[in-house]
C-alpha cells in the first residue's frame, strides 16, 4: 500500500529535521524548505525541495495529492492568505492541516495559560501569529490543529541559539543569565513535539480540532538547564546573574509554562525525552563544532557596563635589598624605565581578544574608567615615591578620554616618562602615537605574539588586523622619542615560531636602522581566557625551562636582548640575570589611606611545599594555583 503523502514546511532548523524522522516511516515526506538542509538536518528518505513558501510555483506542487501539510513557518495572516489559495488551486487538495504557533500568543500572565483563554496578544509578534492561525481555520476545508509550543530545545541547533551562554562562559568564567536563571519555563524537546505531530496525523479525529499546547509536563528553572547545557560542553564555569538588566538572552526573562492538562487527557503517554539532557548533548555539538576560536562578542553592552574603580594601586619598584646578583645589561636599561612607576587601570574594554589574556576584556562587565578616579590613583602613586605613570587596560590606547588622562598627570606634576601597554594597533596611526609622545609617554610596551598572521589571527581571534600590527610596531620602533619593547606571550601555539618571531624582529630593526627592540617573553599567567585555553596553550615547566634557554641562546646570536616573566629560577638557576620578576619589588597602594599592602596579585600565587630552602625563595613571586593544580607542586621547588 502506498503510504500517504505529508507536506512539511520547513524541513530544516531545529524542529523540521525531528518531525521528517518522526513521519518518514508512516508516510511520504515531502519538505520544502528555502534552503538546501545541512548533513546535521537530512533526513534518509525525505524529499527536499528548496523555495519560498510565498512563491506559488513552488509551493502549489507539492501541496498537491498530500493528505495533510504540517506547516512549521506560518508566521503571518499573509502566509496564511497565500496558503490558502494555493490549496483552494489544488486538484486534489489535502484536507488535514496542523500548524505551530507559540507562547506569543498568550496575552496573559505567566503560568495561567490555557487554550481557552487564547486572546488578543498585545505584542506584535503575537497578533500576526493569533491572525494568521485565525484565518487558517476559518478558511481551510478541513480539520485544522494548531499546536502552542514553548521553547524548544534540540541536540542540533543550526541557528546556536544558545551559543550566548557558552560564550559568555568562555570570555567570563560564568554562565550569565537573565535573572540568575530562577525563572521557571516550559521546554519542549523537539522530538516530543514530533511524536504528537505524527499521532495527530495518524489519527486527526482522535483531537478536537483547534489550538492544543504541546510541551512536557512542569516547568523547569532556565538555571537548570544552562547548567546542562555548560556540562555537556566541559564548563565548569558556575551559573549567574547576567549584570545587563537590559539583556533576557536565549530563555528571556520572566517565567513561561504552558498548562498541558488536555494534552495529557488527549494523547497520554507521549515520550518526552529530558530536557536536561537534551540540552547536555546540544551543549556538547555546539562544542565540538562551533565555539572555535572566533572572536567573542562582548556580553553586556557598553551602555550598560560598570564603571569600577580599583581599591589600590598596584606599583613597581626596582628591587633594593636581597638582589640575587646583578641583572642583565639590556634589562638595566627596561626595568630603569618602569620603576618606580604606578599603573593607570583606564578599564577592560579592548580591540582585541586574546586568548592567553588574564581578565577577558570582551566578558568583562566593566567599563572604561572615569577619568575623576585618576586622580585618587595619581595621588596614591606619589605618596610611595613613584614618578611615572605604567597606563594599561583592557588596551588603554582605546579609552575615549586618554588625552584628558595625559593632561592629568602633566597637570599632577608626576615627571614621567609615562609607559604604556598596548597591543599596538592603535600606534599604527602616527599621529596618534605622536600625540602619546607628546602627551608625555616615553616607553611603549607592544605585545607582539608572532610574524605569522595566521598565528596571529589564531592567538588575537582578531583577524585583519596583523598588517595594522606590524606597522604600530614598526611606528614604535621608527619613532625617536620612544623607547619600546617587545612582550611576547609564549605558548604552545607560537613557540614553533619563535626563530622566525625574532628573526622578524632584527630585520624590523635593520631596516630602521636601530638595534633590535628587547623582548620580555613571559609564559601565560593561567587566568582568565588563559585558563579558559590551557588545553592549547601550555607549556610543561620543564618545557619552559627548555625553551627559555634556546630563546636566550637564538638571542644572543641574533643580537635581540632577551628577558623572562613568570618563569622561576628553581626551573633554569642559570637564567637568574634575564628573569624580570626577581629584578621589581611589587606592592599595592590603598587609594583612600595611602597604605601600601602585599600585591593585588599575589593572591593568585603561593610558594610549594618544596620551596622551603630554597635561595631564591625571598625574591621570588612564588607559582600560580592553577599552574600547580596542572602539574603538581612537584614540578618546582628544586633547592638552587
Amino acid at each position: 500500500m502506498t503510504p500517504r503523502a505529508v507536506l512539511l514546511l520547513g524541513g530544516t532548523g531545529r524542529l523540521g529535521p525531528a518531525v521528517a524522522r518522526a513521519l518518514r516511516d508512516t508516510f511520504a515526506v515531502r519538505a520544502l524548505s528555502r534552503r538546501a538542509p545541512t548533513d546535521d538536518e537530512r533526513v534518509e528518505g525525505v524529499a527536499y525541495a528548496v523555495g519560498l513558501r510565498q512563491d506559488p510555483g513552488a509551493l502549489g506542487p507539492l501541496l498537491e495529492g498530500t493528505s495533510a501539510v504540517v506547516d512549521l513557518l506560518c508566521l503571518t495572516a499573509v502566509d496564511a492568505a497565500l496558503l490558502l489559495d494555493a490549496l483552494q488551486r489544488c486538484q486534489d487538495p489535502p484536507r488535514h492541516l496542523v500548524v505551530t504557533s507559540s507562547l506569543a500568543e498568550y496575552a496573559l500572565p505567566s503560568g495561567v495559560n490555557t487554550e481557552d483563554a487564547l486572546g488578543a496578544p498585545g505584542s506584535p509578534p503575537g497578533r500576526a501569529l493569533f491572525h494568521a492561525r485565525s484565518a487558517l481555520q476559518a478558511r481551510f476545508a478541513g480539520t485544522v490543529h494548531a499546536l502552542v509550543l514553548p521553547r524548544l530545545v534540540a541536540r542540533v541547533d543550526p541557528s546556536q541559539r544558545e551559543r550566548p551562554y557558552l560564550r559568555a562562559a568562555l570570555s567570563t568564567g560564568r554562565g550569565l543569565v537573565a535573572q540568575g536563571g530562577s525563572q521557571r519555563q516550559s521546554v519542549a524537546p523537539v522530538e516530543g513535539v514530533a511524536e504528537v505531530l505524527r499521532r495527530l496525523l495518524v489519527a486527526p479525529e482522535g483531537v478536537p480540532p483547534g489550538a492544543l499546547n504541546v510541551a512536557p509536563p512542569g516547568a523547569l528553572e532556565v538555571s537548570r538547564m544552562v547548567r546542562a547545557l555548560l556540562d555537556g560542553a566541559g564548563l565548569s564555569a558556575p551559573v549567574a546573574r547576567h549584570p545587563d538588566p537590559a539583556w533576557e538572552g536565549p530563555h528571556g526573562g520572566g517565567d513561561e509554562r504552558l498548562d498541558t492538562t488536555r494534552l495529557q487527557e488527549l494523547l497520554p503517554g507521549v515520550p518526552w525525552p529530558s530536557v536536561e539532557e537534551t540540552y547536555r548533548a546540544l551543549g556538547r555539538w555546539l562544542s565540538q563544532r562551533h565555539l572555535g576560536a572566533r572572536r567573542p562578542l562582548p556580553v553586556v553592552r557598553r551602555a550598560h557596563q560598570e564603571s569600577v574603580v580599583k581599591r589600590v594601586v598596584d606599583v613597581h619598584r626596582a628591587r633594593e635589598t636581597g638582589r640575587p646578583q646583578p641583572p642583565s645589561g639590556p634589562l638595566v636599561r627596561l626595568l630603569e624605565r618602569l620603576t618606580p612607576g604606578f599603573y593607570v587601570d583606564l578599564g577592560r574594554p579592548c580591540n582585541s581578544a586574546c586568548i592567553y589574556c588574564a581578565v577577558p576584556p570582551h566578558g568583562d562587565t566593566h567599563g572604561y574608567t572615569p577619568v575623576s578616579s585618576v586622580v585618587d590613583v595619581v595621588k596614591a602613586g606619589l605618596s610611595v615615591g613613584c614618578d611615572r605613570a605604567i597606563l594599561i587596560g583592557g588596551e588603554p590606547t582605546v579609552h575615549p578620554e586618554l588625552p584628558r588622562v595625559l593632561a592629568l598627570l602633566r597637570d599632577a606634576r608626576v615627571p614621567g616618562p609615562h609607559a604604556v601597554m598596548t597591543n599596538g594597533l592603535r600606534l599604527a596611526d602616527r599621529a596618534f602615537l605622536d600625540g602619546l609622545v607628546a602627551g608625555g609617554v616615553g616607553t611603549a610596551h607592544v605585545s607582539v605574539d608572532s610574524s605569522d598572521e595566521a598565528t596571529y589571527d589564531r592567538l588575537s581571534r582578531t583577524r585583519g588586523s596583523f598588517s595594522k600590527q606590524r606597522q604600530g610596531l614598526t611606528n614604535a620602533l621608527g619613532h625617536p622619542g620612544l623607547f619600546t619593547y617587545v612582550y611576547t606571550v609564549l605558548s604552545a601555539v607560537n613557540a614553533p615560531g619563535l626563530e622566525a618571531h625574532l628573526t622578524a624582529l632584527t630585520r624590523l630593526a635593520d631596516s630602521l636602522k636601530r638595534p633590535p627592540p628587547t623582548v620580555l617573553l613571559a609564559f601565560p599567567k593561567p587566568l582568565g581566557d588563559a585558563l579558559e585555553h590551557h588545553a592549547l596553550l601550555a607549556l610543561e615547566p620543564p618545557r619552559r625551562a627548555s625553551l627559555a634557554r634556546q630563546a636566550l641562546a637564538l638571542g644572543q646570536r641574533l643580537g635581540v636582548p632577551v628577558g623572562f616573566r613568570n618563569l622561576q629560577a628553581c626551573l633554569a638557576p642559570e637564567l637568574l640575570p634575564f628573569l624580570v620578576d626577581h629584578y621589581l619589588e611589587d606592592l599595592s597602594v590603598d587609594v583612600r589611606s595611602r597604605r601600601t599592602e602585599p600585591d593585588s596579585h599575589s593572591e593568585y600565587l603561593f610558594h610549594p611545599e618544596g620551596c622551603e630552602g630554597c635561595g631564591h625563595r625571598g625574591v621570588c613571586t612564588g607559582v600560580y594555583r592553577e599552574d600547580a593544580r596542572h602539574y603538581g607542586q612537584g614540578a618546582w621547588g628544586r633547592r638552587a
